[in-house]
């Protein structure tokens, strides 16, 4: 289970959704400007932003990491140290399937069960390309 982080995060970010509940889950800049919101697709998404680091409800400050290492929760599939991850329909990481997924860093630990919390080298790639 990761328990370091050093990572830069946007200052002013808000929820753009009540997000209790999506502590690093990937997140997406939202529809109004200076929020923020669950990513939903890997490949579709164009706005890929970072990993929400806190767990703001609606309107409240979004801690997001955009740069270097910070944690990320996984889906069910398996996650190998060292691949690339985007995100699935919920913000979930997952590793990329497809030349077309937009990455969101790369896994620095092994994930092997839903729920499990890793740490990931965020760096959004939204040209992502499979590793």
């Amino acid at each position: 289970m990761a328990t370091f982080s050093n990572y830069i995060s946007v200052p002013g970010l808000l929820a753009g959704a009540d997000l209790s509940s999506s502590q690093y889950k990937a997140v997406k800049i939202a529809s109004t400007a200076g929020e923020v919101v669950v990513a939903d697709s890997p490949a579709t998404e164009t706005q890929l932003l970072g990993l929400l680091q806190n767990d703001p409800a609606d309107g409240e400050a979004a801690d997001v990491a955009v740069l270097g290492v910070a944690k990320g929760i996984c889906e069910s599939t398996a996650i190998a140290f060292g691949e690339a991850v985007t995100t699935n329909s919920t913000g979930e990481l997952q590793k990329t399937t497809s030349d077309n997924d937009h990455i969101i860093g790369i896994a620095l630990e092994a994930s092997s069960a839903v729920g499990d919390i890793i740490k990931v080298l965020v760096n959004p790639c939204w040209l992502g390309t499979q590793s």
